[in-house]
């Protein structure tokens, strides 16, 4: 019986030896002194938007959530213009458009900014004829003749024809 308790006491002795951590137990863990420090990027900077870092201690992972440092917004970057002619019916439009690539409009999307920096209609052209030909009809009105003027439009080919009296 006292060889039981004998073994009983060993052992929680052993126990609070094992878990209590002690000077003679363990070593001590050396001190960091945060030498070596980098910057994480919390966000990153986009066309619009500043970006964002906080410290972090490479050696024991110690991070300063607090210490936060602001990147600057990159700006947009124009691209081209792109042109959309205008023609005698229909207008058009010039657009410049951000081409920063990795700036998402919104936040996931990895393909270009394409915010648009400028963009202005152009307007419809309106047909621009030639002097045209014009042709005796037969027809008279009294002691005037009629004729047929057939112009063409220089830009599109479209043909207009009017008739008058001379």
């Amino acid at each position: 019986m006292k060889t039981k308790r004998h073994i009983a006491v060993i052992l929680m002795v052993l126990m609070v030896l094992v878990l209590v951590p002690g000077s003679s137990t363990q070593a001590k863990a050396k001190k960091c002194n945060h030498k070596n420090i980098t910057w994480v990027t919390l966000t990153k900077p986009t066309c619009e938007y500043r970006g964002m870092s906080y410290k972090k201690c490479k050696s024991c992972g110690k991070e300063w959530p607090q210490t936060i440092m602001r990147k600057p917004a990159l700006g947009h970057k124009p691209g081209k213009p792109r042109i959309l002619h205008p023609t005698c019916l229909s207008g058009g439009h010039k657009e410049i458009v951000c081409t920063r690539k990795g700036c998402p409009k919104s936040y996931g999307d990895e393909e270009i900014c394409g915010s648009y920096l400028s963009y202005k209609e152009l307007p419809a052209l309106g047909h621009s004829y030639n002097k045209g030909t014009s042709i005796k009809t037969g027809k008279k009105r009294g002691k005037k003749f009629q004729y047929q003027k057939t112009q063409k439009c220089k830009r599109c080919g479209n043909r207009k024809i009017s008739f008058y009296y001379k």
